[in-house]
């Protein structure tokens, strides 16, 4: 794995350049452009808002915000997954032609997912000053916490994105597996409001345990919860050494495969 990055590092001008490449495509062609990347969370925002405080009676405090702290950083998490998981393959031409790390091609679309996703954070910060919620020294830990997102992206997008070269209902699977995700994450609900069974039941996704600690830090004021940070580390590691071997076995296959 300690070889894998620091090939990457040497081909990281091709990574700036493909992230570049990534975030301008995007909105090519586009009216709004960038000005899409916060049209949709506050369209989104409105919608769930809309029908689970006004609708379901929703009576958590600050809803909107609470919604906000974790609909942002789940948007980011699974465009980066899901269009990463294709990233090989739509990539073909390039992969047959010349050599470079393959890990770039998924790396490149999570970075751009992730600075689109920085960008919305003036959304979140913005809501939060209208809601007259105070902003607490703990702020400063929410990169440490958005770090952890950003690995726990990589490591399951390793994985994802070469084994779907081999296995192309792979990108099917995670888009039906992300419909049933996101309600097993607390983005619409809180997790206080959960029965005990079913929280001990959740607290078994790891972004269940990230969107709490985005939560403590930003709304609450209160340091995250340690247990979770050691656990979504231990994930971390794991799915990141895991995704590189999996990636740099099936990585020969690729040219024949695509």
């Amino acid at each position: 794995m300690i070889n894998s990055i620091k090939e990457i590092l040497k081909y990281k001008e091709l990574l700036q350049n493909l992230t570049m490449k990534e975030l301008k495509l995007k909105y090519r062609n586009s009216a709004l452009g960038f000005f899409w990347s916060f049209l949709n969370p506050i369209m989104l925002l409105i919608v769930y808002t809309f029908a689970f405080k006004y609708i379901m009676h929703q009576t958590t405090p600050n809803y909107t915000v609470t919604l906000l702290a974790a609909l942002l950083p789940w948007q980011f998490f699974q465009g980066a997954v899901q269009g990463s998981t294709t990233s090989i393959i739509s990539n073909s031409n390039l992969i047959k032609k010349i050599y470079f790390p393959r890990q770039i091609m998924p790396l490149s679309i999570i970075f751009s997912n992730f600075v689109s996703f920085l960008i919305t954070l003036v959304i979140l910060f913005g809501a939060m000053i209208v809601s007259q919620v105070p902003f607490s020294f703990t702020i400063l830990l929410l990169p440490i916490i958005l770090l952890l997102l950003l690995v726990f992206s990589v490591g399951l997008s390793l994985i994802l994105s070469s084994l779907n070269v081999l296995y192309r209902d792979v990108s099917h699977f995670v888009e039906v597996l992300f419909m049933l995700w996101f309600y097993l994450t607390p983005i619409v609900y809180v997790l206080d409001r959960i029965p005990i069974l079913y929280k001990n039941i959740l607290l078994i996704n790891p972004m269940t345990m990230i969107v709490e600690c985005i939560r403590s830090v930003l709304l609450e004021g209160k340091m995250p919860n340690p247990f979770y940070i050691v656990v979504i580390l231990v994930w971390d590691i794991v799915l990141l050494y895991v995704g590189d071997r999996i990636f740099r076995k099936i990585e020969n296959d690729f040219a024949e495969e695509v």
